[in-house]
């Protein structure tokens, strides 16, 4: 995982979730920390499952982001309380696995893995344009509704 944090390619795909995944963020962030430490605390993954998916079905068509019963609490003495919550996004041609921080401050995230049916190199040249491609057919936005891609340039 180190490999792909330092790798500009990795954090270019990082940018492009991040900008995507701000709505998402944005909604969960509207959940108490405490009501996340609690689901956390107590093995509570159903209740964290529905959170996440009333927070994405809001802006993501069905099924292209669920909650992968992955969360996590970091109470360090002198931080600020953050739970961490994995996501997968799942398309038609990548997938993706990410972490989400998320602080009372901000949120982040964390790009895990991504795969493809796609050879690597061929993943590794255009997985920006397809992630771009995929978020558009899935996301709703004011005056949008997932619809077909646009046409590949």
């Amino acid at each position: 995982m180190t490999a792909m944090l330092t790798d500009p390619h990795h954090m270019a795909l990082e940018q492009v979730l991040a900008r995507h995944l701000r709505p998402l963020l944005d909604e969960l962030r509207l959940t108490d920390l405490a009501t996340f430490a609690d689901h956390v605390i107590n093995g509570r993954e159903a209740n964290m499952a529905e959170i996440v998916a009333a927070a994405a079905e809001l802006h993501f068509a069905p099924g292209f982001i669920h909650y992968d019963r992955d969360s996590g609490l970091s109470l360090d003495w002198g931080e600020r309380p953050s739970v961490s919550l994995g996501v997968s996004i799942a398309a038609a041609r990548f997938e993706a696995r990410v972490r989400l921080i998320i602080r009372d401050d901000h949120a982040a995230i964390e790009l895990q893995h991504l795969g493809s049916g796609a050879p690597a190199v061929r993943l590794h040249k255009a997985s920006r344009a397809t992630m771009e491609r995929a978020f558009h057919c899935n996301s709703f936005s004011p005056g949008h509704t997932p619809g077909p891609p646009p046409a590949l340039s």
